[in-house]
């Protein structure tokens, strides 16, 4: 179960390079493209890849709000669509659902800026309470997921009712929320942290426009082992792949080129993918780091999440809608990628 932003955007794709200034005024294509936030983009995938629905024997639980507009029901049918069960989905008369305006720079980096008076700013602690009021493990294990997009003391609690329930507790944090999350013990309560390199370099304290890359990941997971020495880290580098620590050890793992339409989601896919993988039972690392996907059979959770991520952004939208079991697999082997026995398996 997961809580965190549900609304969608529109999408600029930014005349020139450099980037965007504090008083700057600049044209942008307006693109066509599918925007959704960080919640439903990470649980969609989990949700088709793992078969949830009412037949199929994974659950999928989003908590959070939707406004009462067309929008907000459009997007809560589709999480339906996708297996998710949306009872904890409800309305709100007061705010609008989310809405995000993201921009793209002509090498595929950009951000979004994202309506902080939305609906889904209003989900609080009491909505994760009422969900866990008639609360009935349906399997043996489970996992809650806290996303952003929702106000801070929310995901906290959903990460306490994990703690409390014996579940792995998932959590991403962004960069203007690390201080607030770090006092209300956020960093304690969480087993798997995502953080992409600019909020790692927010955790590690490093200042400075363009530092050495090794210097932010030694720093952020530094600060993250005193805080939770059981705390494993992934690091996501944009195209040049990701970092995944635990107790001591980092292991860095590279991306899958591809022709890139969109990195919007990217992320989010990663997360995906690799929390997939440890449902699936992968292990989350090998052990070593690589140089070159093709070096060693897929055998990973973080390998599952980085293929996910490669797959995602071939499409224009935040969510690949044809993403599933059967596509991820083709691709991995029309990448010409070998995969060990265990990894194979989940998709045969």
């Amino acid at each position: 179960m997961g809580t965190g932003g549900i609304g969608s955007g529109i999408f600029f794709s930014l005349e020139g390079g450099h980037t965007l200034g504090r008083n700057e005024s600049r044209m942008g294509k307006l693109e066509p493209f599918g925007d959704f936030c960080k919640q439903h983009i990470i649980m969609h995938y989990i949700a088709v890849l793992l078969g949830a629905g009412k037949t199929g024997s994974f659950h999928s639980f989003p908590i959070g709000k939707i406004g009462n507009d067309d929008i907000g029901y459009r997007l809560r049918l589709m999480m339906e669509k996708a297996g998710m069960d949306t009872s904890h989905v409800t309305v709100s008369n007061n705010a609008a659902t989310l809405f995000s305006v993201c921009f793209q720079y002509p090498d595929h980096s950009g951000g979004n800026i994202t309506s902080a008076n939305s609906a889904s700013n209003l989900a609080q602690s009491s909505d994760i309470d009422a969900y866990f009021e008639n609360y009935q493990m349906v399997g043996k294990e489970g996992i809650v997921l806290a996303a952003p997009e929702v106000p801070v003391a929310t995901r906290i609690r959903l990460l306490e009712q994990g703690r409390k329930h014996k579940m792995l507790t998932v959590a991403s944090v962004l960069s203007t929320e690390v201080e607030e999350f770090e006092r209300l013990k956020g960093f304690e309560l969480t087993s798997l942290l995502a953080v992409n390199i600019d909020e790692a370099q927010c955790i590690g304290e490093i200042e400075g426009d363009q530092p050495d890359t090794d210097i932010i990941v030694q720093a952020c997971t530094s600060r993250l082992q005193k805080a939770n020495p059981e705390m494993q880290v992934l690091i996501t580098d944009g195209s040049r792949g990701s970092y995944c620590y635990y107790k001591g050890q980092t292991e860095f793992t590279p991306s899958l080129q591809t022709t890139v339409v969109s990195t919007a989601g990217a992320g989010d896919a990663f997360l995906s993918g690799t929390i997939t993988g440890l449902c699936c039972g992968l292990p989350l690392t090998k052990g070593f780091s690589s140089g070159d996907l093709k070096e060693f059979p897929l055998q990973t959770a973080v390998e599952l999440g980085t293929i996910l991520a490669s797959f995602s952004v071939t499409s224009a939208d935040t969510i690949h809608e044809g993403a599933n079991a059967a596509s991820l697999g083709n691709y991995i082997r029309q990448s010409d990628l070998s995969m060990s026995e265990t990894f194979e398996k989940i998709f045969t």
